[in-house]
């Protein structure tokens, strides 16, 4: 009796002590992924069911360190099946860049034990956003910017992936656009702010405020012939009706096409204190120039009329209203954004957060987020030599690409498989958080 009275008694504590944790245990992941309601709960949450990161780049030894990345997030990195992920490679870090540094520009083929193919080099690139490394639409050519042989202007170099074919193009490249047929650019010597300029090659118009000559350039792909759009001139006279009252010379950047290519947005900057930053809707053939809004930053087109901008994450019609409508309360946080393919996830990541990077999904039919990763960030903070995230897929969208120094060893290269959430999104009632 005793010893049955004994059993009676453990059992009741264990039952007990099983029933308390299971009040206060965090629910079960459906699906095998964990969701939240809002930014704040990302943020402050833990023992999420993060996705699996797998590196695919060398980090050579610790006598000579290998950095390697794709360094922005708005290019083609990998080809149509998936297989081989563009990339670059630097043997230095937390430094300005010199003319003198070369990157060296390959792939990675992810069925071949993440084996790297060197296909050449570059001398135009810098820490924000590379050499503008990108596949090129219905095509096989892969395609980067450098400086040309004998150094006097930004070219871009064209490698046709299946004869090994090379040609040079007249100038660089920034936007391609979807079908491969053009792409955008502007004078990279031009550029002031730092860590997206090139170095090597010196503005001859940098005295002039708004030159009439340059601009905002299309390039047939095909061709090499350029055609320019809209001169600085032209668009510092619509911007400032009444006179240009800043300090320092105007310079385009971060031209985009939208899907269908019919129009593209570009930016208008000065390198004031503090700068001056504006957005401009612009038509292919550059007649129609209207104003987007105002200090636009990380964005992407959602569809032909509609950009999506990262930062305080919020939709802005091409109208030339420039009204932002607010897709989620996330305070002052600014996202590197990415629309999936079919338009229902957005794929986003972030600076730095107490420490921490923080790679979602966001699935607009539910408004719920999904926690993909919190990295520590082991980077620096705040120079023009930090590493950023630059969350970026493969065409279909169920592979996630990004750069990341969580490990502690530099700019490295990390996959992240998303298929299977992709393929049970979740429901209204499903938020596990």
């Amino acid at each position: 009796m005793r010893n049955k009275l004994r059993t009676l008694i453990i059992f009741t504590i264990l039952y007990c002590d099983f029933a308390a944790n299971a009040d206060s245990a965090e629910p079960a992941a459906p699906n095998g992924y964990s969701t939240c309601k809002t930014w704040q709960d990302v943020v402050n949450g833990d023992n999420f069911q993060y996705a699996e990161l797998i590196r695919i780049s060398n980090s050579g030894t610790k006598d000579r360190p290998v950095y390697t990345g794709y360094w922005f997030f708005d290019g083609q990195q990998f080809d149509e099946s998936g297989r081989y992920a563009l990339a670059m490679k630097v043997d230095f870090q937390n430094r300005d860049v010199k003319p003198s540094d070369r990157g060296e520009i390959g792939y990675i083929d992810l069925q071949d034990n993440n084996k790297w193919t060197k296909i050449g080099e570059t001398t135009a690139w810098n820490w924000q956003q590379g050499c503008r490394l990108t596949w090129r639409g219905n095509a096989n050519e892969i395609l980067w910017n450098d400086r040309a042989d004998d150094g006097k202007t930004f070219v871009c170099r064209a490698y046709d992936f299946n004869s090994g074919a090379r040609r040079t193009l007249p100038r660089p490249i920034y936007d391609v656009s979807r079908d491969g047929a053009f792409t955008l650019t502007h004078d990279f010597a031009r550029m002031k702010h730092g860590g997206t300029n090139y170095v090597g090659i010196r503005d001859p118009l940098e005295a002039e405020i708004a030159p009439a000559t340059i601009g905002v350039e299309k390039m047939d792909l095909s061709t090499g012939r350029v055609e320019l759009l809209v001169s600085l001139q032209r668009m510092a006279e619509i911007a400032f009706p009444d006179g240009y009252k800043g300090q320092t010379p105007l310079y385009f950047f971060r031209e985009g096409w939208n899907p269908s290519g019919t129009r593209f947005i570009a930016f208008l900057k000065n390198a004031d204190r503090p700068v001056q930053t504006t957005g401009w809707s612009v038509s292919a053939d550059g007649q129609d120039v209207r104003f987007f809004y105002n200090s636009p930053s990380h964005h992407l087109w959602l569809d032909d009329k509609t950009i999506l901008e990262g930062h305080h994450f919020s939709i802005f019609p091409d109208d030339g209203s420039g009204k932002p409508q607010r897709v989620a309360d996330v305070g002052d946080v600014n996202f590197d954004p990415t629309v999936l393919p079919g338009g229902q996830w957005l794929l986003l990541d972030t600076y730095p957060l107490a420490g921490y990077q923080y790679i979602v999904l966001y699935h607009r039919p539910t408004r719920l987020f999904v926690p993909l990763a919190k990295l520590k960030n082991t980077a620096q903070v705040g120079t023009i030599h930090r590493i950023d995230i630059h969350a970026r897929t493969t065409r279909d969208g169920r592979t996630v690409c990004i750069d990341s120094s969580h490990e502690n060893l530099g700019r490295q290269m990390y996959l992240m498989p998303i298929g299977h959430i992709l393929d049970h999104p979740p429901s209204s009632e499903g938020a596990s958080r």
